[in-house]
Formats: C-alpha cells, sequence, structure tokens
C-alpha cells in the first residue's frame, strides 16, 4: 500500500508490525519487510478494500462563522477548496469538527480537531476573523466507550466505534479480555475424561470441608469436581473418581500483546503430570503447576519474548494418584481475545 503511510517502525518479528496496528487507531493495513536482523513495518491509514464496518458516515452542522475550535488540533492542511477539508476530515477518524480560513495565495487553511463544542472538557469557540467552525453531528459526546475506550464518529449503525484498549473488547469496550469460564469453556478443546463435568459451578470443594478453591467468580475448572449446573447437588465428585481421569483442555487462539500473562493454578503440584502449559508455534514455552492444595494461587508468566504471536494454554492431567487433578480459573493479562482477532485482521 502506497501514499497512506502514518507511521514506520523497525520491530523485531512480523508479529510486532500487527500489534503496533492494532494500538494505532489510524491503522487500517501494514507493509511489512526484512531489514537485516530484524523487519521495517509500515502503518496506513488505508486498505485495497474497506469492509462495511470501516465506512463513515458523517453529517455536517451549520457552519459558524468568525469561530474556531483551539487546542484540539489533530491535522492541518492546505488544500484547494473548502469542501476539500470536510473530505480530509471524514478520512480521519478521529475528526470531529474542522476550521477553515484563507491562506495566503487564494487557497484555504484546514484544520481538523479531535473535539468540538459539545465535546466534554472542550473549551468554547474561539473568535477568528474569516474562519468558520464546523463540527459533525457527534454520537460520542456522551462518552459511550468504557475503560478509556477512544470514541470515533460516524461508524456503525450506532453512529460511532469504540477502539479498546488493551485487556477490554466489545463494541463499548466493557468486556475485560480473559477466560474466566461464567459462560463456560465454549471454544476450548478437550480430550480424555479429565474434564467433563467443566467448569465447576460455585466453591464445590467447601462443601466437603476441604479449603476453598478461591475461585474468581461463579465458575471455575476443577478437575475432580462433578458440578456442571448450578442445580446440581454441591459437594459431588467426578463420577470415574477425583484423580483417576486423564486428559487435556485447551484454550482457543489468543494473540500475545504486552509482558504478563496471568492465572489461577491449583491442585496437583507434579509438574510433570498435572501442570498449565504456554504453547507458542506449536511449541511448550511455558508451564506451572499447583499446590497439592484445592486452593488456587494467582501466578505468572513472562511472555515479552513471544509478543505479537499466537498462544493457546493446555492443562495437561497425567496422573491418576493422589491430587492427580488440576485446578485453574481467570485466565488473563496482557493478550487479545479470540473473538477480537477476525476484526483486526
Amino acid at each position: 500500500m502506497k501514499g497512506h503511510l502514518i507511521r514506520l517502525e523497525q520491530v523485531p518479528h512480523q508479529g510486532g508490525c500487527n500489534v503496533l496496528c492494532y494500538l494505532e487507531p489510524n491503522c487500517m493495513s501494514i507493509n511489512v519487510g526484512p531489514q537485516g536482523e530484524s523487519y521495517i513495518c509500515e502503518l496506513n491509514n488505508a486498505s485495497d478494500e474497506s469492509p462495511g464496518q470501516e465506512c463513515r458516515s458523517i453529517v455536517f452542522k451549520e457552519p459558524i462563522q468568525e469561530k474556531v475550535m483551539k487546542d484540539h488540533l489533530i491535522r492541518l492542511e492546505e488544500v484547494l477548496h473548502q469542501g476539500s477539508c470536510n473530505v480530509l476530515c471524514y478520512s480521519e477518524p478521529n475528526c470531529v469538527s474542522i476550521n477553515v480560513g484563507p491562506s495566503q495565495g487564494g487557497n484555504y487553511i484546514c484544520e481538523l480537531n479531535n473535539a468540538s463544542n459539545e465535546s466534554p472538557g472542550s473549551s468554547d469557540l474561539q473568535s477568528k476573523q474569516d474562519y468558520t467552525h464546523l463540527s459533525i453531528e457527534n454520537s460520542c459526546s456522551s462518552s459511550p466507550c468504557f475503560n478509556n475506550g477512544t470514541c470515533q464518529v460516524g461508524y456503525t449503525d450506532k453512529g460511532f466505534r469504540c477502539k479498546c484498549p488493551l485487556g477490554f473488547t466489545g463494541a463499548i469496550c466493557s468486556k475485560a479480555c480473559s477466560f474466566d469460564f461464567e459462560d463456560g469453556i465454549g471454544g476450548w478443546e478437550m480430550i480424555g475424561r479429565a474434564f467433563i463435568y467443566q467448569p465447576t459451578f460455585g466453591d464445590n470443594p467447601t462443601y466437603r470441608r476441604r479449603e476453598s478453591a478461591n475461585l474468581q467468580g461463579d465458575w471455575w475448572i476443577g478437575g475432580a469436581e462433578k458440578r456442571p449446573s448450578e442445580n446440581d447437588t454441591a459437594g459431588v465428585q467426578h463420577s470415574d473418581g477425583p484423580d483417576v481421569p486423564q486428559g487435556t483442555l485447551t484454550s482457543p487462539c489468543f494473540r500475545i500483546v504486552g509482558n504478563t500473562i496471568s492465572f489461577l493454578i491449583g491442585g496437583g503440584c507434579d509438574l510433570g503430570n498435572v501442570r498449565a502449559e504456554l504453547i507458542v508455534d506449536n511449541q511448550v514455552v511455558r508451564n506451572e503447576t499447583g499446590n497439592c492444595s484445592e486452593t488456587m494461587f494467582r501466578k505468572s508468566w513472562d511472555v515479552e519474548e513471544f509478543i505479537g504471536q499466537y498462544a493457546q494454554v493446555r492443562l495437561v492431567d497425567e496422573s491418576s494418584g493422589g491430587y492427580g487433578h488440576i485446578n485453574f480459573d481467570d485466565l488473563k493479562g496482557d493478550i487479545i481475545c479470540p473473538h477480537d482477532l477476525d476484526e483486526i485482521n
């Protein structure tokens, strides 16, 4: 893609360019090429095809003469016609108002702003001779994006779209990017019988007078448990025996975009037979086990070296002896959720 460069960076691997594009609200495509042992990453604000959700529709309000918006400039251009400034605003996702005034030589100065006179926290319009201010109908004025998401006007049938910060997802950035099993284990791949009754509802071990599982929310993975429904009897264990069945449970694919992944883990403490694994490029690159207790504790992996790469977590139960089960919950961190990957790609 030529003529649409907005940022150029050198990155250690190709996947790093994908991450930079995700973090740049105006990035719509990338060019990646080798340079020595690293790569050149070019971020573009256009692509060779624009899916429907990327189309922007904006409506300008009546012009306000002799006024300008101050201190919110994001781009300044000299244009031949006043209408060209409207077009530039359409092409800039963060533009919500423009100032247009005369330039020497008969052209016009076009100022694109990321605020309007109705934007929260913006200053009032200020007087400026021979200038005109136009703002667009702003669906972002109500601040619809949660968790510090960036609202961009004119996208989707709602009239805006939210660019979510790392760790959050959803149409309005209201959903944390994590695997907490509150909505089941959809997308996880199961092999064997160890996890056939998962996820588990409630603090099931305490009904057997055991230590608390220290779960997050209402649902978790308890390899020894059999309470797959809130209506099932509390305290019941796996029908094959709490430590007998073996198997694996593998997460959907996600992308690593930062330094850390954390999770709750408990159950068996034999790393060779009961463990959580981090898989990158079909290789096990990290593992962790419990502490021979039903109680789960927060543990983490340093994943900085894998930034930009796709990964999965696999729960492994290869034991039928004492504490031959794994407890697991609340996988989260510097990751992009699987349901976000298609939107980014």
